[in-house]
């Protein structure tokens, strides 16, 4: 496959996917490959020995137990360094990994995936080039990339197609022979696509990781995007009725709103940890069977941190669309739904959410308190005229709501305030 031959607009796994899969490693790689991603992107930089590695920084403190620039290391420490997933991203996943070599990219995806490659040190364009006609990859299977149009232009007299980055100057590009520009997403507009289009130059943006922020862009009218979550990003493929937390592995679409919270392997559940603040975190991979009309079921942790037990509580937000929910912003443009609350005595809430400003439409005074460490039960039924919100594990009584002010209210977001909370068996019925 070459890049002519994907459908527009197309998505590309910026570093690799690197919400889902350790970004710029091989393992990654492999990972997105096997999604059915046809795009993967890579950073490239020079090392003191000529040779390139694929990483994102300038230096390697982030992403590895090491510290220093990238530029410092050799072709060989560059591979004795150690990638330790299990803290940059979590998720399962093992540390020992290690930062791979642009040479291995090559060998081991060259003519078979897509690749799109960032230029990142100043010196690093010519040399990638270099290894991509030494290991006989097809240009038509590679888009390279840059912020330097010195870069775009060394690309461009050697016959390869390059992404000018953050620029939406079509002029420019069309004098130079530049077949694509690669915006920020929100620097996009129709104005450029349209006169990109007409140009006979395509538009790439990044990076995109909300669907919301998806349907815009497309109906502007850009050709390719760039994602930390292809697949959530890609299409609505794999969206669940129930969640995997006990599988304790990240799935596409777990996005934080505000903090992505982690895993618990001890009791197979996934949360957020005590803050000081309100928590928010987009759950993109549950869907209802029914979007209209619908119970979801739910167990929740709670373990209070505050002295009003009333102002701890774990959360389920449910909203019209993907926008990110910030409560303790104040507002979040485009969050409109239902926030559903379990306070820390035990009582309920219910609260339509307006641009992501909550107003109170129901609330018990009733427990008993959730007992720390323990789960409870929740029961939330959302129909056309209704909401309905209940605990199953204790005679509490059902809050029940004539609204019908959002519909259909699909998207899952699960949170917490000033406690430690926890959700497992989380089930859409």
């Amino acid at each position: 496959m070459d890049f002519a031959d994907l459908s527009r607009p197309f998505v590309i796994a910026h570093r690799g996917g690197s919400l889902q899969v350790p970004e710029h490693t091989m393992e990654g790689y492999r990972v997105a490959v096997g999604q059915g991603l046809a795009v993967i992107e890579q950073d490239v930089a020079t090392l003191a020995d000529g040779g390139l590695g694929v990483m994102h920084d300038g230096t390697v403190d982030r992403m590895t137990t090491s510290s220093g620039n990238v530029a410092d290391h050799t072709s060989v420490s560059w591979k004795q360094l150690d990638i330790d997933a299990s803290v940059t991203l979590g998720g399962g996943w093992p540390d020992g990994l290690r930062p791979p070599l642009f040479e291995e990219v090559l060998v081991e995806f060259g003519n078979r995936v897509l690749l799109c490659a960032e230029a990142k040190s100043v010196d690093a364009m010519g040399p990638m080039i270099d290894a991509l006609e030494r290991r006989g990859v097809r240009p038509t299977s590679v888009l390279l990339q840059s912020f330097t149009l010195a870069d775009c232009r060394l690309a461009r007299s050697r016959g390869w197609g390059v992404i000018w980055l953050g620029s939406t100057d079509v002029a420019r590009a069309s004098a130079e022979g530049i077949g694509w520009i690669g915006p920020e997403a929100g620097h996009v507009t129709p104005t450029v696509c349209t006169a990109a289009h007409a140009a006979g130059i395509e538009v790439a943006c990044y990076t995109v990781n909300r669907r919301h922020q998806r349907d815009a862009l497309v109906a502007d009218g850009v050709d390719a995007i760039f994602s930390d979550d292809p697949v959530y990003v890609a299409g609505d493929a794999g969206r669940r009725a129930s969640d995997l937390f006990a599988r304790q592995v990240w799935l596409p679409g777990m996005l934080p709103d505000t903090s992505r919270g982690r895993f618990h392997p001890d009791d197979s559940s996934w949360g957020l940890d005590v803050s000081d603040t309100v928590a928010s975190t987009l759950m993109g991979f549950l869907a209802p069977p029914d979007p209209e009309a619908f119970t979801l079921h739910l167990r929740v942790r709670v373990d209070p941190s505050c002295a009003d037990s009333r102002r701890c509580w774990g959360s389920v937000f449910l909203s019209t669309d993907d926008h990110p929910y910030r409560p303790s912003s104040g507002s979040s443009p485009g969050a409109d739904g239902y926030l559903f609350l379990l306070r820390g005595d035990g009582s309920l809430g219910v609260h339509r959410v307006v641009e992501g400003v909550a107003t109170t439409l129901a609330s018990s005074t009733e427990g008993p308190a959730p007992t720390p460490g323990t789960y409870v039960r929740l029961r939330i039924t959302v129909t056309g005229s209704g909401l309905a919100f209940s605990r199953t594990d204790a005679p509490t009584g059902t809050l029940t709501v004539a609204d019908a002010t959002y519909r259909p209210v699909p998207v899952v977001h699960l949170g917490s305030a000033f406690a430690g909370v926890r959700f497992k068996e989380v089930v859409f019925t």
